[in-house]
């Protein structure tokens, strides 16, 4: 009797999406569903986990023994992946191997029985699909143990022992049989494999949506998730930017620096860790953000990140870096310009591309680009990008509004909103429900015992809330442009020192928020705007006037692939 086994490669390390195994579908680590694939499979006799014995891998191992899955951890070099595999094959001693990626939550079981079947029947090595044949499958390979042996022989190179099947590619060593597909999947071409926050965000809605009309026990069909694709543009549009990254060619890397605080809020790190996906999913370059901050750090899924609590060692850190491109985003209010030009000399001395975010205006010498996510600005420089296209939002929900004021003070509420405002939004006694957002870094607001407004601390669907909301007050900065984008009556709370007055006539001039000068003025037009539906549609109308050609993340991606090419 033949035996097969299924083995799942997965390490927690990536580079694009750390810890991404182990990221929540439908309520259970994205590794879970592979498994739940494969227990559908016929053909399969045993499946093992196959990862790496580290510390940053545990919480992988642990995961498998709790679930009784088989998983014993190589201990040898972390990247080759041949060799972690070959230990577990040479133990189970199998007849047939099935290698699955462990970013890929729809694999197909049909097509793995109808894969391994065909394999069986052959006596080859390994199968591979009829020429011209498209089809949506990812993360699959067929061997027999024959065909095996023959590819870890021809496997000498370091890049065919960190990827599975490079030897092949490069001198074909392996007789294949060509098999038809299972089913059509190939009316159209999407990737399914969740390698960036973008696939994620495919991946998560792609579960929600089946699990909205199926049973928790049930598997998302890859046949209907073909036909949604078909039906559906903007699903398709989640992760259809996404560059595919090769694996003999080498990507340029980045550097992107920042600062939080609670003086300084969270803008400037967010918008870092929005440009650091995007570096990846676009141009296929790999970041790592470097963040000033004297407090615990933030849990994040980005790129790598660096935590540095003195201004003097992410400076040093700075000085020394060797990646040919940097981005920095900083407030020259809380770190001192010409500290950061001192620090870009060497940089910019073996040849790195300096890109300078929002207020480096000081550094503009010393910088090859500075992006303005704003739609003013006094510089004229030809180094200088700006305009309402060039404002940084992440994707936005498509949400339909409902009657309820939402209230954005900023990450770190700086101005202080949180002390008098809620009093007096309570007072004006409003039909519609009111809801406060306490950022991570503010502290908390001083809502009256009876008040009508509904506290929610640090939301991690912020972007939704904004999204379904009609009216919003909010604080001057990305969460201003990021309300008017979303298409709700905008007002803007006193924004004090935060912004110039000819910045903010400008503002006024362009009719798509209102401009309050005072707490008392904010509740009043507040309390005209709930009352008034004219005026909210007036400012809803305007608000997408100003965003018609709006590009954002892909503007600073054109200028950045733009100043590369002309290194």
């Amino acid at each position: 009797m033949t035996k097969t086994l299924a083995l799942v490669g997965a390490r927690l390390n990536s580079s694009r999406l750390a810890g991404k195994h182990l990221l929540p579908l439908a309520g259970e680590p994205m590794i879970a569903h592979i498994w739940r694939r494969l227990e559908q499979c016929k053909e399969v006799d045993c499946s093992e986990l196959a990862t790496t014995a580290d510390s940053f891998n545990q919480p992988l191992v642990d995961w498998a023994n709790e679930q009784q899955i088989i998983c014993h951890p190589f201990e040898g070099d972390v990247n080759d992946l041949m060799a972690r595999l070959d230990k577990i094959i040479q133990r189970q001693d199998p007849d047939y191997i099935l290698y699955v990626c462990g970013d890929c939550p729809l694999i197909d079981p049909e097509f793995i029985d109808h894969g391994l079947k065909a394999l069986k029947r052959s006596g080859k090595d390994a199968i591979m699909l009829e020429e011209n044949i498209k089809t949506l499958h990812e993360g699959l390979s067929f061997y027999s143990r024959n065909g095996w042996k023959k590819l870890l022989a021809a496997s000498q190179c370091t890049m065919s022992r960190e990827h599975v099947g490079y030897a092949d590619k490069l001198t074909p060593v392996l007789d294949r049989v060509a098999i038809c597909d299972s089913g059509d999947y190939g009316q159209i071409s999407h990737r399914i494999s969740v390698d960036t926050q973008a696939d994620y965000r495919f991946m998560a809605e792609t579960y929600r949506r089946w699990y909205t009309n199926h049973e928790s026990d049930s598997i998302v069909s890859l046949a209907w998730v073909h036909q949604q694709l078909l039906q559906d543009p903007q699903l398709a549009s989640i992760n259809a930017h996404v560059t595919q990254k090769a694996a003999d060619k080498q990507y340029a890397k980045a550097s992107l620096y920042c600062h939080l605080g609670a003086d300084i809020g969270l803008g400037h790190f967010r918008r870092i860790e929005l440009i650091a996906d995007a570096l990846q999913e676009y141009l296929g370059i790999g970041s790592t953000i470097h963040v000033l901050y004297d407090g615990e750090p933030l849990s994040s899924c980005s790129a790598k990140i660096h935590w540095y609590q003195t201004e003097k060692s992410l400076l040093n850190a700075m000085s020394e870096d060797k990646n040919p491109l940097l981005l920095l985003d900083f407030h020259p209010e809380f770190i001192a310009p010409t500290s950061l030009t001192q620090a870009l000399k060497a940089p910019k001395q073996h040849g790195a591309k300096l890109v300078g975010i929002d207020k480096l205006s000081p550094l503009i010498e010393t910088l090859d680009r500075l992006f303005i996510p704003s739609f003013y600005t006094a510089l004229t420089d030809n180094k200088v990008s700006y305009g309402w296209q060039n404002y940084l939002f992440r994707a936005r929900p498509n949400n339909t509004k409902q009657r309820q004021v939402l209230v954005l003070t900023g990450g770190s509420d700086a101005l202080g909103y949180g002390a008098q405002l809620p009093a007096m939004l309570t007072e004006l006694d409003l039909d519609w429900p009111i809801t406060w957002i306490q950022g991570p870094l503010a502290p908390t607001p001083d809502i009256p015992q009876h008040s009508n407004i509904k506290l929610v601390q640090d939301p991690k669907n912020l972007d939704e809330l904004i999204a379904g909301a009609e009216v919003i007050l909010t604080c001057y900065g990305l969460s201003l442009f990021e309300a008017i984008y979303s298409g709700a009556a905008t007002l803007l709370l006193p924004p004090k020192h935060l912004v110039d007055l000819d910045e903010l006539q400008r503002l006024r001039a362009e009719n798509c928020c209102i401009v309050s000068e005072s707490l008392e003025h904010a509740c009043a037009m507040l309390t005209d705007l709930v009352a008034h539906e004219s005026l909210r549609e007036a400012l809803q109308t305007q608000s997408k006037h100003v965003f018609a050609d709006h590009r954002g993340i892909k503007q600073l991606v054109e200028e950045i692939k733009t100043l590369m090419a002309n290194d």
